[in-house]
């Protein structure tokens, strides 16, 4: 992913912008309608960013979007001719604390992916309110009390509420409807009521960029474009560690094919309970079968098979024919881009047929049995022991050669016997552990680092 060619303006103002002299004074950001900066629109109506996209008259009222049916024309906010255009979903809580350092990272979130193409990108915040008894659908004085207790005002426009009530209804066939099991199914109605959209970024409210937020995102959405479908799935399971490949990611493919030959996984893998989405998968010979294809799924951690793992979720699948023998694919960290026919397809099997796994394993799974196109991103994750190349390959890629990342209890999982020895509590990149608060209070501090993803990061 390219560099930002000074992150210093950033920094500066995620500091809050103290130092005298330089880049003051700060906006007012309680007089600055967001939703406009997200749309592309500057607040007296005129465009400050480029052109690209036009803009639906209604979707800017996304609470009443949110409240119809599904299936409603009167919803329908996609417009012709608009392809491309991605939401990102910001996953928030009712008591989630909007402090002045998490309220400067926001807004500087909203402001660098809005102002580089009109409409392309528009953010959200999905809010999970606790009290699964408000009665957020029926009862609008109650839906915009919740707003006004939970969300700041800057923000008011851009939040969508949701509890487990609206889960349970959309999905009564699905016994799980917590955050922990199932933190795709609200997306999953996101996508279904806001069809303008094409591709959705779930993005947690602890993760960091220090990159440009824009360019990263373009940069992984480009990355995953130009992945052939050849040993796709047996790259997405393991992890590149470039100093082994001459710091070449084009070694990193020729080395897994030469390794995987022509046994990888080509097309869907079988199932009896649905029909594919992808029927008929090209000849092997096509070894570029998939370059230019916008990928279905994004994860920046490996999609590995959870089978055999020891991983505390590893039997957690219902409603499928073959049951734990179902083909599956997992990755650690909800933080993904899915597309709108990926969510779809699940929905589907959510309300029809009962069918789900955990929140971990649904995009990844339904993806490998649709034979959609599923692509894991490299990034630089910095792990405290100093460890080298080798040996950190022997860590985290000691599974079977079709996914390197899993095999028996692989240390980034949480196991059924608890945690599993390895390097990843202080990793800048995981599911918990201090390691990404460190590198972020670094790089607010002034530090400079490499574009990275951190997570979590749980500044105050």
């Amino acid at each position: 992913m390219a560099r930002p060619a000074d992150l210093r303006h950033r920094a500066v103002v995620l500091r809050k912008g103290t130092q005298s002299g330089v880049y003051q004074p700060l906006p007012d950001w309680t007089s600055i309608d967001l939703l406009l900066v997200a749309t592309g629109q500057k607040q007296d109506g005129r465009r400050c960013a480029t052109p690209t996209y036009q803009l639906s008259p209604i979707e800017n009222d996304i609470r009443r979007i949110w409240r119809l049916p599904a299936d409603s024309e009167e919803a329908n906010t996609s417009l012709k001719g608009n392809k491309g255009r991605v939401a990102i979903v910001l996953r928030a809580w009712d008591n989630y604390e909007y402090t002045e350092r998490r309220l400067s990272w926001l807004r500087a979130l909203v402001a660098e992916v809005s102002l580089q193409h009109r409409g392309k990108y528009q953010v959200f915040f999905l809010v999970n309110v606790k009290d699964p008894d408000v009665r957020l659908e029926e009862d609008d004085a109650a839906y915009e009390q919740a707003l006004l207790e939970f969300i700041p005002e800057e923000f008011r426009d851009m939040a969508i509420l949701f509890n487990e009530r609206t889960l349970k209804a959309w999905y009564p066939l699905v016994p799980e409807h917590g955050a922990q099991k199932q933190m795709y199914q609200a997306l999953q109605i996101f996508s279904r009521k806001f069809r303008q959209f094409d591709h959705f970024w779930q993005l947690e409210m602890d993760l960091r960029f220090t990159s440009h937020v824009h360019d990263t995102l373009e940069s992984a959405a480009a990355f995953a474009r130009a992945q052939c479908r050849r040993n796709l799935w047996e790259r997405n399971g393991r992890f590149y560690v470039p100093r082994l490949h001459n710091d070449s990611y084009e070694n990193f493919c020729a080395a897994v094919d030469a390794e995987i030959g022509d046994r990888g996984v080509w097309g869907p893998a079988f199932t009896r309970d649905f029909i594919p989405q992808e029927r008929q998968p090209h000849s092997r010979a096509m070894s570029d079968w998939g370059v230019d294809e916008d990928a279905d799924l994004i994860s920046f951690m490996p999609m590995i098979d959870p089978v055999g793992t020891s991983w505390i979720y590893e039997d957690k699948i219902s409603g499928f024919a073959d049951g734990v023998d179902t083909p599956r694919r997992a990755a650690i960290v909800s933080i993904t881009r899915s597309s709108r026919r990926l969510l779809n397809l699940i929905d589907e099997a959510q309300r029809e047929r009962g069918q789900w796994l955990v929140s971990e394993a649904t995009l990844e799974t339904f993806a490998l049995l649709h034979g959609l196109k599923a692509v894991t991103v490299p990034h630089p994750i910095y792990f405290t022991k100093e460890i080298g190349a080798t040996e950190l390959d022997t860590e985290i890629n000691k599974g079977p050669l079709y996914c390197k990342a899993g095999g028996e209890m692989p240390s980034m999982l949480y196991s059924k016997k608890g945690w599993v020895p390895g390097p990843w509590r202080e990793a800048s990149y995981w599911f918990t552990g201090s390691g990404a608060q460190d590198i972020w209070n670094a790089y607010v501090g002034g530090q400079s680092f490499p574009p990275m993803l951190l997570h979590p990061v749980k500044e105050t």
